[in-house]
C-alpha cells in the first residue's frame, strides 16, 4: 500500500531511516495539502510523535501508539492472572520473572500487559510503519513522568525483523525465552461486524499470515518452556484435536482462544 509522509517543522525524520527508505517516500509538510487523488496511508510527523491515518476515511483521526490510553490501562487495572493471555502464557503456573518473546508485536498492546505483570518482553516486528510506530511509543512513555509506566516499558525491547529470522538466530542459543507468544494476523471475516479503527488499520498494514505452521514450527524449537497461539472465535475442543500438531491444551478469552503448546524443554525442568 502507498505511503506518504506528513511532518511538521522543525521536525527531524531522519530517524524513521531505521524503519523506511525516506528518500523514496513523498514528504508534504503541515501547510501543504495531500492530492485529493491519494489513495494509501499517512504518517504523520509531529512533536507529539508519529500517528498513521488512511486517506479513505478522513473522519477518524490518526492512529498513534500511547501505552498511557485509557482503555490500556482499564484493561491492565482490570487483568488477572487468570485472565487468558496471562494463564496462557503460565503466570499461573511460572516463577517471575518470564522471559517472554512476542514474535508478532503489533501496537503491542499483549506485550505491555505481560511487561507490566513483571515479565521480560522481547517484540519481534516485521512491519516497518508499526516498528517505527512502537519504537516511538516505547520512546514517549520511557520518558513521560509517570514512573510506573517507565519501570513497564523499560521491561520492553523491540526487534524489527521477521519472527521467523529471529528465531533462527536464538535456535542454539544457550538462553532462549521462556514463552513464545504467536497472534498472527486473521484474514478479515467478511459477515464480521465493522471492525475497530485501530484494528481496520492494521489489516492494511498487516496483511493475514500464511505462514502460521512454519512460525509455530520454529517457535515449539526454540521456546524453553511453551507456545503460544492465538486464534480467532471461541475454543472449540474438535478443532483442537485435529490440529496439527496437537496443543496439550486451550485456554479461553472472549473474542478469542489461546492454543498452548508444551516443549521438550518444559518436560526435563
Amino acid at each position: 500500500m502507498q505511503l506518504i509522509i506528513q511532518k511538521r517543522d522543525p521536525v527531524d525524520i531522519s530517524l524513521l531511516d531505521e524503519y523506511l527508505n525516506i528518500k523514496d517516500l513523498r514528504v508534504f509538510l503541515d501547510n501543504e495539502a495531500v492530492p485529493e487523488n491519494y489513495s494509501g496511508l499517512i504518517l504523520h510527523c509531529a512533536e507529539g510523535g508519529l500517528s498513521i491515518s488512511c486517506s479513505g476515511n478522513k473522519s477518524a483521526s490518526p492512529t498513534q501508539i500511547h501505552f498511557s490510553s485509557d482503555s490500556l490501562q482499564y484493561r491492565l487495572n482490570t487483568s488477572k492472572r487468570s485472565e487468558g493471555l496471562l494463564k496462557a502464557i503460565g503466570m499461573d503456573k511460572y516463577s517471575l520473572p518470564l522471559h517472554i518473546l512476542d514474535g508478532t508485536a503489533g501496537l503491542g498492546t499483549d506485550a505491555y500487559i505481560m511487561a507490566a505483570m513483571g515479565c521480560q518482553v522481547s517484540m519481534v516486528e516485521k512491519s516497518p510503519i508499526m516498528a517505527a510506530l512502537l519504537n516511538d511509543g516505547l520512546k514517549r512513555g520511557i520518558n513521560s513522568a509517570d514512573p510506573l509506566q517507565k519501570s513497564y516499558l523499560q521491561r520492553m525491547t523491540l526487534h524489527f525483523t521477521d519472527v521467523i529470522s529471529h528465531l533462527k538466530g536464538i535456535e542454539k542459543s544457550a538462553i532462549k525465552p521462556d514463552v513464545i507468544y504467536l497472534d498472527p494476523m486473521f484474514p478479515a471475516r467478511e459477515k464480521s461486524a465493522k471492525v475497530k479503527k485501530d484494528m481496520a488499520l492494521m489489516q492494511k498494514l498487516l496483511p493475514a499470515n500464511d505462514n502460521v505452521a512454519e512460525m509455530l514450527d520454529m517457535a515449539l524449537r526454540t521456546a524453553g518452556k511453551r507456545v503460544v497461539l492465538k486464534r480467532p472465535g471461541k475454543a472449540k475442543p474438535k478443532a483442537m484435536k485435529q490440529a496439527s500438531p496437537r496443543p496439550e491444551f486451550q485456554v479461553p478469552g472472549k473474542a478469542c482462544h489461546f492454543q498452548v503448546y508444551l516443549t521438550a524443554q518444559a518436560g526435563s525442568q
